[in-house]
C-alpha cells in the first residue's frame, strides 16, 4: 500500500488490485458461485480478507485451483491462541488447522463477546458462529457458567450436534453442579454423557465429591454393580507383592469401606488390616435422577461409559473417592490421576490395591495408567498390581514426612520367579527435582518387559545403569527420552546404547551433553558419527544441550555416502546465535545438495537468540528453506534472560 503526504497528514493510496479484493469480499453473496473463474494469484490473495462462512463454502472450488486454505486458518488459530509458540501442536507442519481454528472459535463464541476487530469473523452473529463451528468441536471445554446457555431453547440444536459429534469433555473450572443454580449445568453434562458420543472426561481441581461420584459412576459398565449399592458383600482385595490378601466390605447405602494396612516383621508375616467407614460428604443420590429432565430428554435415559478419565485429585479424594469405588470401574481403558500433594504410603498402598483388584477382574480393559507415587516406591511392585497394563506413566514425589514403603515387589519374595509383563510405554518423571529412585525396582522393570517401545525418565539419577540395562534388555526400544538428566559422564553408555538398539525417536534434553568436553572431538564428533549409523533413526532432539557453536558439527549427520535418515531435528534452546547457524547452514546445504533428498529437513530452532543479527539469521534462513521446514519464532532475546536461564 502506497503513501502520500496530503497537507501535512498521511494519506492511503489503495491500488487497483486492493479495491477489487475489497468490493469481491464485499459481495461475496453474488460472487460465491463465480468465485473459481477467479485468477489463482488474485484468488489466493482474496482468502485472507473472507469471513469464516465464505471461507468454509469456496474451499472446494480454491482447492480444485491449486491452492490450500490451510495457511488461512493456521493465521486464524495462532490470532486466537496468542501462546501458540509453547504449544507442541507448532512442531507438526501439517496439523488439521482448520479444525483446531473452528473448536477455538466455537469456545470463543460461547464464553466471550468481546471478539474485537476480526476480518473472519465481520458481519457474522453469535448463532452463526457458533452453528458453523460446532461440527469441528471434538473437545468441549467447561470453563464459566456461560455453558449453560447450552441448555437453552436457541441452543438446543448446537447441543444436539455436540452430542453427537463431541468425544471429550474438559471440566476446566470449579463449582458444584448440585444447586438449582447449575441444574442446566447438569441437564448439559446428562446430555453429553449418557445421551451423546462423549467417552473422555478430564476433570480440573476439585469439583467436589458430588460431582466426582456422579461422573465415576459412568466408568462402571451398565451390568454391573457399583460399590455404593451393594448389599453387605465381601470382597478379597490381593495386597501388592504378597500371597496374601485383605477382605473389603462394601455396604449398602450412601457408605463404602476402605482399608489400611500396616505391616510389621518380614513381608510373609499376616496382613493386618482394619476396616474404616466412609461416610460421603454429599445428599444428592449417587444415580443420576434422571426423572428431573422428563420428558426434555425423552422417555428412556441411558447410562454414559466413560472410556478414558484424568482426574485432579487431593489424597483425601484418592483414599475417600477413587479407591473404594476403583475395583468397579470396568470401562475405563486409561486412567490418569495427578496431585500436587504428597501421599502417605498407606494411602498409596489402599490405591495399589484397589488398582490391583480393578485387574483381576474378568472383563477389566485398563491398558494406560499415570499416577503419582513416591521416591522409595517400587516401580515394578505397581506393574505386578496391573500386569496387564500397555502403558505406565509415574510421577514421583518425595515422600510425606513419617512415610516408609509398605510395597514389596514379588522379586523381594520370590527371587527366582521372573515375571514378563506386556508393558509397551513407560514415564518415569520427577517434577520435583532430582529425585533418587528405587533404582532396583527400575531395572528390574526394564528387564522384564522385552516389549518395551517407548521410555521417558525426567530428572532421575543416576543415568548409567538406565542406559546400560537398555542396551542388554531392550532390543526393541523405538523412542527414548531423557530430560533434566546429567549425562555428562555417560558417553560410553550412551555410544554403547546407540550401538546396539533399533531407537527411531531419540530426545536428549537439558541432558548436559557436552559439560565435560574440552573439544567436540571427546563427545560429540563420535556422537554422530553412531548416530549416522543408526539406521533406523528418524528424528533427533537435542533441546537445552548448550551446543551454540559445537552446532555446525550436526551437519555431518548428512554428509558422505551414507547420510543420515533423520526426518526431523530439534535444536531449541541451544543459545544458536546467526553466525552459528549460518556455518551450519552452509554446510547443511552443501550435503543436502549432493545427496537429493525426496522429503525436506524439519527442523526447530525456536528460542535462539537469532534475533542478535537479522541479515546474518535471514541469509542462514534462506540457504536451509530449500531442503527444510523451519520452525522458528519472533522471540527478542535482549527483551529477556530467559535464554540465559535456560543454559545455567
Amino acid at each position: 500500500m502506497a503513501k502520500v503526504e496530503t497537507s501535512g497528514k498521511s494519506a492511503a493510496v489503495e491500488s487497483l488490485v486492493q479495491t477489487c479484493i475489497k468490493l469481491v469480499c464485499q459481495h461475496m453473496s453474488v460472487l460465491e458461485e463465480r468465485i473459481s473463474d477467479l485468477p489463482a494469484s488474485l484468488l489466493k490473495d482474496i482468502l485472507p480478507h473472507l469471513n469464516i462462512v465464505y471461507l468454509d463454502r469456496i474451499e472446494s472450488a480454491v482447492q480444485s485451483k491449486g491452492i490450500s486454505t490451510s495457511f488461512v486458518w493456521e493465521f486464524i488459530f495462532k490470532d486466537l491462541v496468542k501462546t501458540w509458540r509453547c504449544r507442541p501442536m507448532v512442531s507438526q507442519p501439517y496439523c488439521d488447522w482448520k479444525q483446531k481454528s473452528l473448536e477455538r472459535l466455537f469456545h470463543v463464541a460461547l464464553y466471550t463477546h468481546n471478539r474485537g476487530d476480526k476480518k473472519y469473523l465481520s458481519n457474522l452473529s453469535e448463532q452463526t458462529v457458533l452453528s458453523m463451528t460446532v461440527s469441528y468441536v471434538q473437545t468441549l471445554s467447561v470453563v464459566s457458567r456461560k455453558v449453560c446457555r447450552l441448555a437453552s431453547v436457541e441452543l438446543k440444536p448446537i447441543l444436539s450436534e455436540l452430542e453427537r459429534g463431541a468425544g471429550c469433555l474438559k471440566l476446566l473450572d470449579r463449582w458444584s453442579p448440585w444447586t438449582g443454580v447449575e441444574k442446566d449445568l447438569l441437564y448439559i453434562l446428562h446430555r453429553l454423557l449418557d445421551h451423546g458420543s462423549v467417552k473422555d472426561v478430564e476433570m480440573g481441581r476439585c469439583y467436589g465429591l458430588d460431582l466426582q461420584n456422579w461422573i465415576t459412576t459412568r466408568c462402571r459398565r451398565p451390568e454391573g454393580v457399583g460399590p455404593l449399592h451393594l448389599s453387605q458383600e465381601s470382597v478379597e482385595l490381593p495386597v501388592a507383592g504378597t500371597s496374601s490378601s485383605i477382605q473389603v466390605t462394601q455396604p449398602c447405602g450412601s457408605d463404602a469401606s476402605s482399608t489400611g494396612l500396616q505391616r510389621s516383621g518380614t513381608a510373609m508375616e499376616e496382613v493386618a488390616c482394619k476396616r474404616r467407614r466412609i461416610t460421603w460428604l454429599w445428599d444428592m443420590p449417587t444415580e443420576f435422577p434422571c426423572d428431573t429432565f422428563l420428558p426434555k430428554c425423552g422417555p428412556i435415559c441411558p447410562k454414559g461409559q466413560i472410556n478414558s478419565l484424568d482426574m485432579q485429585v487431593t489424597p483425601f479424594e484418592i483414599i475417600n473417592v477413587v479407591s473404594p469405588s476403583l475395583p468397579f470401574w470396568r470401562c475405563l481403558h486409561t486412567l490418569h490421576l495427578h496431585n500436587e500433594r504428597l501421599f502417605k504410603d498407606s494411602d498409596l498402598q489402599v490405591l495399589v490395591n484397589s488398582l490391583q483388584m480393578l485387574c483381576s477382574k474378568p472383563g477389566c480393559i485398563l491398558q494406560d495408567l499415570s499416577m503419582a507415587v513416591n521416591d522409595h516406591t517400587p516401580v515394578d511392585a505397581v506393574l505386578e498390581a496391573c500386569p496387564s497394563l500397555r502403558s505406565l506413566s509415574l510421577d514421583v514425589f518425595p515422600p510425606a514426612p513419617g512415610s516408609c514403603n509398605k510395597l514389596i515387589p514379588m522379586r523381594a519374595l520370590k527371587p527366582l520367579e521372573p515375571k514378563v509383563f506386556l508393558l509397551e510405554k513407560l514415564s518415569v518423571k520427577s517434577s520435583h527435582g532430582k529425585v533418587q529412585v528405587d533404582m532396583e525396582g527400575l531395572l528390574t522393570t526394564l528387564r522384564q518387559t522385552p516389549n518395551l517401545r517407548s521410555l521417558h525418565v525426567s530428572g532421575i539419577h543416576p543415568a548409567s545403569p538406565i542406559l546400560s540395562t537398555l542396551a542388554e534388555s531392550n532390543k526393541t526400544l523405538k523412542s527414548l527420552t531423557l530430560d533434566d538428566i546429567n549425562l555428562a559422564s555417560c558417553h560410553c553408555e550412551i555410544l554403547h546404547l546407540l550401538e546396539n538398539s533399533l531407537l527411531q525417536d531419540i530426545c536428549l534434553k537439558d541432558c548436559q551433553l557436552l559439560d565435560k568436553c574440552t573439544t567436540n572431538e571427546d563427545f560429540l564428533v563420535p556422537f554422530v558419527k553412531t548416530l549416522k549409523g543408526l539406521c533406523s533413526l528418524q528424528s533427533l532432539a537435542l533441546p537445552e544441550n548448550r551446543l551454540a557453536k559445537s552446532v555446525k558439527d550436526l551437519a555431518e549427520l548428512f554428509s558422505g555416502n551414507s547420510p543420515s535418515s533423520i526426518l526431523k531435528l530439534d535444536l531449541s534452546s541451544n543459545y544458536i546465535l546467526p553466525a552459528d547457524l549460518l556455518e551450519f547452514s552452509t554446510l547443511l546445504s552443501l550435503h543436502k545438495r549432493s545427496h537429493h533428498p525426496s522429503s525436506r529437513l524439519i527442523l526447530d530452532l525456536r528460542l535462539n537468540p537469532l534475533d542478535r543479527d537479522q541479515d546474518v539469521k535471514e541469509r542462514a534462513l534462506r540457504s536451509l528453506i530449500p531442503f527444510c521446514h523451519i520452525l522458528t519464532d519472533s522471540w527478542d532475546s535482549r527483551s529477556t534472560m530467559a535464554d540465559h536461564i535456560s543454559m545455567m
